[in-house]
């Protein structure tokens, strides 16, 4: 800034059409802009073949930025959601122990006891139903390890399991709901509606290695998304476990995301880079799957087609079979395990900004170009072409013509004409001495001969 303080551009201009500027500092200006053009025209084919790609490094940037804020986001919502399920937990927790304490029974005389085990359920249901209406979810359940038919072929475990129909935005207050999983009493005794796939217990392996998992640090899961037993929805769920007073594990209680809510949850944010479509992703064996904004790459993630991503200067690719992306990645913990937290958009989406900032690059640089070329035309008219007529006018006929507005050729012109007209002064003295010697001459001669004819009379 000091510099071009420095820099009187009115005043420059002025010297230059008062003809004050030295040839130094002209040659500098011109020199210059010959610089300009020849880089003008190195970036612009640089810009041409994809060298210099300016606008992969604003999407970079873009993404960088939005998926540090979703990520950020994403770990504050399940941080909530787990104090929630802690909550719900401790609610259950003390529920139940009373239920056995009032009626003299241990949590194993539970098993088989298909009384027992709904009286239970009817105590326990408002607790299920108010933790589901103040958790940010999409339903709510427990599970509990007994059943009321140990005798299956495929163990079973009792609980309530209660989702949302027909979510339209985030807020779950007033929506429907339905019995997804619980006994038919419940159902009628709360006037609750059945789920399509509602049946009375539940499968689950959360109780073959429910110790190795719940360890003195860890104090919620949060699972992978799959897809949810006799429904056509894909869900994660938040679990936390159900103790007893001696730290037993009796059961596990959480909270289910569905994809839909997390897409209401998460929308798609209109950026200059237009729709970003952000994920939450597990890694298993190099195999790609979890939740995402869109509903048109949800539905992708709950067929056969397998999502890869590679890496593409400082970008990634994700690719989901008959689809592509560009976006970046971060991992997070959640719970004990580790995520990928994505920002994408469409590959044609992608292309198409490249393309466009490729253009403007490439106008960018033609109007440089053309301008320095145009300068070095000026250049050449200005000040080369008067100076050689110049030379030439001096050579042919020795007359320095027009001031050039060049002040060191001028400065040089006015002192040879100066110096000319010094010589011409000389001669025209030298010639008046010269005639007068010669009139003397002649006086002197002609008083000789009159002297020499009085002489020879």
């Amino acid at each position: 800034m000091k510099l071009l303080k420095r820099m009187n551009f009115t005043g420059l201009i002025g010297q230059f059409k008062a003809g004050s500027v030295s040839m130094r500092r002209r040659l500098f200006l011109y020199v210059i802009a010959t610089i300009f053009l020849i880089l003008a025209l190195i970036l612009l084919l640089l810009n041409v073949f994809g060298v210099l790609n300016l606008s992969n490094t604003q999407v970079t940037n873009i993404l960088d930025g939005q998926l540090t804020n979703y990520s950020s986001s994403v770990e504050h919502d399940y941080d909530k959601l787990a104090a929630h399920a802690i909550s719900f937990a401790d609610q259950l927790e003390k529920s139940i122990q009373n239920y056995l304490t009032s009626n003299n029974l241990t949590f194993e005389e539970l098993r088989n006891n298909n009384e027992a085990v709904t009286e239970l359920q009817n105590e326990l249901y408002d607790i299920v139903y108010l933790n589901m209406q103040i958790a940010p979810s999409s339903g709510a359940f427990y599970i509990l390890d007994t059943t009321v038919n140990s005798h299956t072929d495929t163990p079973l475990f009792n609980g309530i399991y209660l989702k949302y129909i027909n979510l339209h935005s985030e807020n779950t207050v007033n929506n429907q709901f339905s019995l997804y999983r619980g006994s038919v009493t419940t159902g009628k005794q709360h006037n609750i509606t059945f789920h399509s796939g509602w049946q009375n217990e539940m499968k689950t392996d959360f109780f073959t290695n429910c110790n190795e998992v719940f360890t003195e640090n860890v104090h919620y899961q949060l699972s992978s998304a799959m897809m949810i037993p006799d429904t056509w929805e894909s869900a994660r769920y938040i679990y936390v476990p159900i103790r007893n007073l001696k730290g037993d594990i009796w059961g596990v209680c959480g909270f289910e995301i569905t994809d839909l809510y997390f897409q209401l949850t998460h929308k798609t944010e209109e950026t200059q880079l237009g729709n970003i479509i952000y994920a939450l992703l597990d890694n298993t064996s190099g195999k790609y799957t979890g939740q995402f904004s869109s509903n048109r790459y949800n539905t992708n993630s709950q067929t056969d087609n397998i999502l890869k991503l590679t890496e593409k200067k400082k970008l990634c690719v994700f690719d989901f079979g008959n689809d592509t992306c560009i976006g970046k990645t971060n991992t997070i913990c959640l719970g004990n395990n580790t995520f990928i937290t994505a920002a994408m958009i469409p590959q044609a989406q992608y292309n198409s900004y490249i393309k466009k900032g490729q253009w403007q690059m490439t106008v960018i640089f033609l109007i440089v170009a053309l301008f320095s070329s145009l300068y070095c035309v000026f250049i050449s008219k200005k000040y080369v072409a008067p100076i050689l007529k110049s030379f030439e006018q001096v050579k042919s006929q020795m007359d320095y013509g027009s001031q050039l507005n060049i002040r060191e050729i001028d400065d040089l012109f006015a002192c040879l004409e100066e110096k000319d007209n010094q010589y011409e002064l000389r001669l025209q003295e030298l010639e008046q001495a010269k005639q007068a010697a010669e009139e003397e001459t002649q006086k002197a001669k002609s008083a000789y001969e009159k002297a020499m004819a009085e002489y020879e009379l």
